[in-house]
């Protein structure tokens, strides 16, 4: 069981990853609703809770986009290079 902050308020928190990375996530979380509790300040902290969740899902889908596309560009990259390195292999001369 941790125990993080969130808007002033202490939440025990129990989960399957380290305490510290806990840690990360419940200031990330608490980021997020200040800034939006500062842009917004009348809207309802439910309302807040779930603009921050809808923003904190939109930056995930968007960074596992970005990790998609990277790693396509990686295979695609090393699919050509091994291509080149085989067909230098196979023009070279033997070897004694």
């Amino acid at each position: 069981m941790v125990v993080v902050e969130i808007l002033g308020r202490p939440l025990q928190v129990k989960g399957s990853i380290p305490p510290e990375r806990l840690q990360m996530v419940a200031r990330l979380v608490d980021e997020h609703l200040r800034e939006l509790q500062r842009a917004l300040p009348a809207t309802p902290l439910a309302d807040l809770a779930i603009l921050v969740a809808l923003n904190l899902a939109c930056e995930f889908l968007e960074s596992k986009e970005d990790y998609q596309n990277l790693r396509t560009d990686i295979e695609h990259r090393s699919r050509q290079l091994i291509q080149k390195l085989e067909a230098l292999g196979s023009s070279s001369p033997p070897r004694p």
